[in-house]
């Protein structure tokens, strides 16, 4: 159904706006991301509401989202296996961040670690493209890598801030974290490489 309502929308609109055939394909996919991430986010945070643990899976959700456009990562070949894999991540992050006990040191030891590890896998690895759609441009390449290092940059500096001023709040900072780690770790070539061999998509 879903796939079904994606395909008319994106039939209808590149009708309409006179679209070649490779912008047809790469307006398609842009929109499938579109829809299916506000369709994830919606069923995440109803289910989140009602575990109770709405505010850390939000926070990390976010986290994830800002800088993933500039890191890129996997792509999962189906909605369905998205959905899935949206949801275990994240109502796992609220679940651990709504019964660790977190100290101001070890949050900010972590902060400083996944700074430190993400800074590596974009280096290496960002953007991490798919064969779907490839980014071939050696330019758009580099001006996503800085992007990305920036957004990096920021975050860190905001959760140190926010550690040392908002101790209350270190349950979420620590969301915040594992969010943008969950997404700096999808740029690591051995989940392309486990998915391509697992689970391929369907040409």
């Amino acid at each position: 159904m879903y796939k079904k309502m994606v395909d008319y929308l994106s039939k209808t609109i590149s009708e309409s706006l006179n679209l070649e055939s490779q912008e047809k394909a790469l307006f398609s996919f842009g929109l499938e991301l579109v829809v299916g991430v506000i369709l994830e986010a919606i069923i995440l945070l109803i289910l989140a509401y009602f575990l109770k643990i709405f505010w850390p899976v939000l926070i990390a959700l976010i986290n994830f989202l800002i800088i993933r456009p500039y890191a890129g990562g996997i792509h999962l070949p189906s909605y369905n296996a998205c959905l899935l894999l949206t949801l275990v991540v994240f109502l796992f992050i609220g679940f651990i961040t709504s019964k660790l006990q977190v100290s101001l040191p070890g949050i900010i030891i972590l902060i400083l670690s996944i700074s430190l590890l993400g800074s590596f896998l974009l280096y290496k690895y960002a953007p991490a493209d798919t064969k779907t759609i490839p980014i071939t441009d050696p330019h758009l390449r580099q001006n996503l890598k800085k992007k990305a290092f920036i957004v990096l940059t920021a975050w860190t500096s905001l959760a140190i801030t926010s550690s040392l001023l908002f101790t209350a709040y270190l349950p979420l900072v620590l969301a915040s974290a594992l969010g943008i780690l969950a997404q700096l770790v999808s740029t690591h070539p051995i989940f392309f490489y486990l998915l391509e061999t697992y689970w391929p998509e369907q040409r």
